[in-house]
This record gives structure tokens, sequence and C-alpha cells, in this order.
């Protein structure tokens, strides 16, 4: 069986000599495992459609209903390049991707799951394009624009959380009103806006860890690499 979707990769790893097992996250039929064939040699063709943080229009091939894609095809539409001359930038997409990778369940599609991952990714491309940069910016012309704001990052978990049916919006749990509201249902603008709030981002903090520790028994690797 042959088929095609868009996606965005979220992980992926080594499989024997020159093979990958990436992690596809597609709009229709949900998080796949997929084998990308001779990708790790210099002239891989498919090696840019590999890429974590990179969102294609992929072909796959199934031999089976439980046999292990295989992308026999595709074309890139973003490698989020702004993103990837920010090493803040890079992380918070790299978390974001993994928040979903760790919710999200092989085989179940999520288009809600998919469109909050990829608004997330395209709002740190434009924080990456800050206005008088060239068309071509340095490294150091992005990282000068490239602030994130506090509770980006907690603002993306909840709401993804919310997607996968975990959701804490009619929680109290301490927070204003209204910034609890902006964290859940507003422009990222608005919650990178937000003023910072040290007993408020610890609470949050402390709640999100602990869900995901003693509810999804899981632990997310790349919280240590972003703020």
């Amino acid at each position: 069986m042959t088929f095609c979707d868009r996606g965005i990769v979220l992980r992926s790893r080594p499989l024997r000599e020159n093979d990958r097992i990436v992690t596809v996250f597609t709009r229709e039929h949900g998080k796949l495992e997929v084998a990308f064939k001779s990708v790790r040699l210099a002239k891989g063709r498919l090696r840019a459609l590999s890429e974590p943080v990179s969102r294609g229009d992929y072909r796959f091939f199934m031999k089976n209903d439980r046999g292990l894609p295989v992308c026999t095809g595709g074309q890139t539409l973003s490698v989020f390049p702004r993103v990837r001359l920010s090493s803040d930038l890079l992380f918070m997409a790299c978390h974001f991707c993994e928040v979903i990778s760790k919710i999200t369940p092989l085989y179940q599609p999520s288009p809600d799951k998919y469109d909050l991952l990829l608004g997330a990714l395209e709002h740190l491309e434009a924080r990456g394009d800050g206005a008088g940069m060239s068309s071509r910016p340095s490294a150091a012309e992005v990282a000068g624009h490239a602030t994130i704001g506090p509770w980006t990052r907690r603002a993306f978990a909840l709401r993804a959380l919310d997607a996968a049916g975990f959701g804490f919006r009619h929680t109290s749990v301490g927070l204003d009103a209204r910034v609890w509201d902006v964290l859940h249902v507003g422009s990222w603008n608005e919650v990178r806006g937000l003023d910072s709030d040290e007993r408020a981002l610890d609470v949050l903090d402390d709640m999100l860890r602990r869900f995901f520790s003693e509810q999804l028994d899981q632990r997310l690797h790349t919280l240590e690499f972003v703020r």
C-alpha cells in the first residue's frame, strides 16, 4: 500500500549502517515510525526529509498493515532555517517535538496536535526573522531577535495536553485568570508578552513535571536545554 501525507519529523535514530528510523508526525495518519533507506550516506536522496524539526510532503510504502512504512519519496516543505541559526530556538523546537511525541500513540491521527505543533514552529521561525535583518541573517543577527519569553514552552505543553484530552484549562492552579486564559487560547505573541512571574512559573513547572512523570511515566529530556 502506498499513501501520501504531510508530516513533521519529531526525531530520528540510526538503523544499521546507512539507514534511519524516523518518527514522522503526519496530519492524517498520526505518528509513524518510518524506515528511510540510505539517508546516512553523503548523497542520500531523502536525507533532508529525515532530519528532525523539518516538514515535508511524504510518500510512504507499507507492505502490510503491521509492517514498518518505508519512505519512498517526497518534497521538503520547510527546514525552519532561521530556527536552526539560534540554539535557543532550535532547542525549543526540539522540546515541542518531544512533548508531542511523548503524548501521541502510534497510528492515531490528531489534526489538532499537528496544527498546534506546526503553528508553534512557525512562530519560532518568525522569531528568527526580526525587523531589520538581512535576507540571509547571520547567527548573531538571529540570536539578537530570538526572544521567546518564559511562558512559551509552558503554554505549548498545556495546549498539547488539551489536544490529547488531558487538559488543565478548567483546573484552578492558583494562576491569574487572565494569564491562564492567554496560556491556553491567546496568540503566541500574547503568550510571549506576558510578564514574568517566577512563583507562577515554578507552580506551573511543578504541575507539568509531576503530570508527565506520575500520570504518563515520561521524562522530557529536552527540558534541561530550554528556559
